[in-house]
């Protein structure tokens, strides 16, 4: 219904989808009113009567990131993840997806869509390690899979200088195996629109040809090594979905039972950890000692030997935590931050990278899905094999 007065259009929308458009921001009535320049009041208004003018119509559109024809629906749409939700919350049931989760994983839907058809047309080989395995298989038996596939040696992160070079190597090894790897903060390059690492830490794409991993590189940078391991065990059980670790520990469902233990396995080996773990407790802090001598985030640590009963859950919770808050980068933990390319040499990956300015070269893709798949458009694409090191 729309009415006309002496000022201006005011159309009657339903009340209910206006608040579900707020909610689904997960946005405050206080907070949208700033961002819509308004009063609280005028907020609580629109939701109570429906009564809302074109101009503010399309405005709280873009505020809250919602396609505007959602906004004129009856009632609210029923908007789920296109992917398993294996997500978890203690205080209760996690609220619907925002819609910076639904379009993060809605773009790398279609960068997995276009590579693989991209594989087969270049005849391109499946990889047998992707749904080897199920989730009743022993998690030691995932992790020698994921190693082999990922052709890394035993004790592959011994010869590192540390966890976050093998970090680094894990996500190299990764994507030299066939794999897109997306390490990415914000929704796709708009720095203001970061990714809540309080929603979801993960997920991943499960598929024979372009199996991709999407590690949330908003999160605190101890956590994303776990996160990237428990993603590639996804693909070994050959299940999607979305990860979310409160408290840096999974809930009911068994596939992220199954990924976290086999993600514990392919980092710290049980059987080693048990046989070193004496040494440690003779250092005054053995949590940081295994850190240093497996090359895992102390993190990490804590949380594998609470896995294999070395320290209670009190006290792992304590110590979890404790470091959160000591964490520094936990309000941003963008790679390269400040450093463009850096950044893009994640957020686009190397392997998707160079099949998309290679297609390009070839004349078998338009500039304009190019600009489309990667987020980059104009110079900075032309520029992007040049300045990532890119093979085209």
């Amino acid at each position: 219904m729309t009415r006309r007065g002496a000022a201006r259009t005011v159309i009657a929308l339903r009340p209910a989808v206006l608040r579900w458009a707020r909610e689904r921001a997960h946005l405050s009535v206080e907070k949208l009113a700033e961002k819509m320049k308004v009063a609280p009041q005028q907020v609580s208004e629109w939701e109570r009567t429906g009564a809302i003018s074109p101009a503010r119509i399309d405005r709280l559109a873009k505020k809250t990131h919602t396609p505007l024809g959602l906004l004129y629906l009856s009632e609210p749409p029923d908007e789920r993840l296109p992917i398993p939700d294996f997500r978890t919350r203690s205080s209760g049931p996690m609220p619907p997806p925002s819609p910076d989760l639904l379009e993060t994983i809605g773009d790398m839907l279609r960068r997995q869509d276009w590579m693989r058809d991209e594989l087969i047309d270049t005849e391109g080989e499946p990889l047998a390690f992707v749904g080897s395995h199920s989730t009743a298989d022993d998690p030691a038996r995932i992790a020698t899979t994921i190693r082999q596939a990922l052709h890394l040696s035993e004790g592959w992160a011994s010869g590192t200088t540390g966890w976050e070079e093998a970090l680094a190597r894990l996500r190299d090894h990764a994507e030299s195996a066939g794999i897109l790897v997306i390490f990415n903060g914000v929704v796709g390059n708009n720095t203001s629109r970061p990714l809540d690492p309080d929603e979801f830490q993960g997920f991943a794409l499960s598929d024979t040809y372009a199996p991709l991993v999407f590690v949330n590189n908003s999160d605190f940078k101890a956590a994303q090594m776990f996160t990237l391991a428990h993603e590639l065990a996804h693909l070994a059980i050959g299940r999607s979905g979305v990860s979310g670790f409160e408290g840096f520990a999974s809930g009911h469902h068994a596939e992220e039972r199954s990924c976290d233990r086999a993600a514990a396995e392919l980092l710290l080996p049980k059987e080693e950890l048990s046989a070193y773990w004496p040494e440690a407790q003779r250092q005054s802090d053995p949590i940081r000692q295994v850190s240093r001598r497996f090359r895992v985030s102390r993190v990490v640590a804590a949380r594998r030997a609470f896995d294999i009963g070395k320290i209670n859950r009190e006290e792992f919770t304590s110590f979890y935590r404790e470091y959160r808050r000591g964490v520094t980068d936990a309000a941003g933990g963008e790679a390269g931050k400040g450093d463009f390319w850096k950044t893009q040499k994640w957020r686009i990956g190397r392997r998707f990278g160079e099949a998309v300015a290679r297609a390009v070269k070839e004349e078998r893709l338009l500039y304009r899905d190019a600009y489309s798949l990667t987020g980059l458009s104009g110079d900075t694409f032309e520029n992007m094999p040049e300045k990532l090191a890119f093979r085209v």
